[in-house]
């Protein structure tokens, strides 16, 4: 995502900077707080070997939510106030968590629907950048079902809205 936003300044032809300069360390900051509470938060829950690495995963993800929650109530993106990377890389875990993260991976925190300021945020995105409508969630979603058999022995994928419908439901 830094190349490609480092080539499309370079060349001009950006008319989105997700990676602003001036907000390169704030990026890097909330990059790393996010991954580390939400973004790895639910592969340490669906990879624990004990109860307690999963309590600990669990109890991240739960705080990463409130807090990215808290944070949209007061801003309309999650760094600096403008769309970032930060943001992309969040839409499509939030996007994931109902039908893949929390089922599969056992991630909690109930659905997004309930973050009254995330599921804002993810209507506000699709307003802003009609083209995220078009997100595969039945495929995003429906890969980690297919794919990590270690979890899903039978590989049996559950039903996966459209975009819309999880747009809908929020």
């Amino acid at each position: 995502m830094v190349l490609l936003n480092d080539f499309a300044r370079t060349k001009g032809e950006g008319r989105i900077d997700l990676r602003p300069q001036s907000l390169e360390d704030e990026i890097n900051g909330a990059t790393k707080h996010w991954f580390d509470l939400l973004w790895n938060g639910v592969y340490k829950c669906g990879f624990a070997t004990s109860q307690k690495a999963y309590d600990e995963a669990a109890a991240g993800v739960l705080t990463g939510l409130e807090e990215m929650n808290n944070s949209l109530g007061e801003t309309p993106f999650l760094v600096g106030g403008v769309l970032t990377e930060v943001d992309v890389k969040a839409f499509s875990w939030v996007v994931r968590h109902d039908h893949a993260y929390s089922v599969i991976f056992k991630s909690p925190g109930g659905r997004i629907a309930q973050y009254k300021n995330i599921a804002s945020w993810v209507k506000r995105l699709v307003e802003l950048y009609p083209d995220l409508e078009e997100f595969d969630l039945p495929d995003a979603c429906g890969s980690y079902f297919r794919q990590l058999f270690m979890l899903n022995f039978g590989r049996v994928v559950p039903y996966m809205p459209t975009m819309r419908e999880f747009i809908s439901g929020l």
